[in-house]
C-alpha cells in the first residue's frame, strides 16, 4: 500500500490518471476561485483572486506549460517513442499533491497569517512564527511529494530514469518555473 502511495505510476492506467487529474484540476480551480487564490507560477499562489474562468485558465496554463517543456525534452533525449498524451495525463495526476496542499488555505488562521506576510507586514507576522513554521513544514512535505510524483510521471512517460532523467527533469522544472512566472502575468 505504501509503495503505491509513493509511486502509483507503474500500475496506474493512463485513463485513470487522466480522469483523476482532470477532477483534481477542476476542484483545485473551484477552490482557488472560492478562496481568492491566484496561480502566479508553476508552484506559487497569491491572494489576487479572480473569476472561476480565470482560476481554471491559470491551472490549465501552468499544467500545459510544464507538459510541453517536459514533452519537448523527452522527444529530444529519449530513445523511445514518447506520447504527448502520456506525458500530459501522468503529469496532471502528479499535480494532485500540490492541489491538496492548497487546502491549507481553507484554514482561516493560515489565510490571515499568510495574507499578512504577502502584504509585507513582517512585524505582525513575526508574532505568528509558529504558525508560519507549521505552514512551511506542511508545504515542504507536499511540495516534495509533488516533485517526486512529477519526476516519476515523467520517467514513466518518457523512459528517462536515473541520473539522466533526474537532471533533465530538474532542468525542465527550472525552465518552466521561470517561464510560468512570466506567462502568468498575462493570464
Amino acid at each position: 500500500m505504501l509503495k503505491k502511495i509513493l509511486n502509483p505510476f507503474p500500475s496506474l492506467p493512463l485513463r485513470q490518471a487522466l480522469c483523476w487529474g482532470i477532477v483534481a484540476l477542476i476542484l483545485s480551480a473551484i477552490f482557488c476561485w472560492q478562496v481568492g487564490l491566484r496561480v502566479t507560477s508553476l508552484t506559487q499562489v497569491n491572494y489576487a483572486g479572480g473569476s472561476l474562468a480565470s482560476a481554471t485558465l491559470q491551472q490549465v496554463v501552468v499544467w500545459l506549460l510544464f507538459v510541453v517543456v517536459l514533452y519537448v525534452a523527452a522527444l529530444i533525449f529519449s530513445r523511445e517513442k514518447v506520447s504527448f498524451v502520456d506525458v500530459a495525463a501522468y503529469n496532471l495526476f502528479a499535480r494532485i499533491p500540490f492541489d491538496v496542499m492548497l487546502l491549507i488555505f481553507a484554514i482561516p488562521m493560515v489565510r490571515s497569517v499568510t495574507g499578512l506576510v504577502m502584504d509585507g507586514s513582517m512585524a505582525t507576522a513575526s508574532e505568528y512564527a509558529t504558525t508560519l513554521l507549521l505552514i512551511g513544514v506542511v508545504s515542504m512535505l507536499f511540495a516534495a511529494w509533488y516533485f517526486y510524483w512529477s519526476y516519476k510521471a515523467f520517467a514513466k512517460a518518457s523512459s528517462l530514469r536515473n541520473g539522466r532523467g533526474v537532471s533533465l527533469f530538474i532542468a525542465c522544472y527550472i525552465i518552466c518555473y521561470i517561464l510560468s512566472g512570466f506567462v502568468m502575468r498575462f493570464v
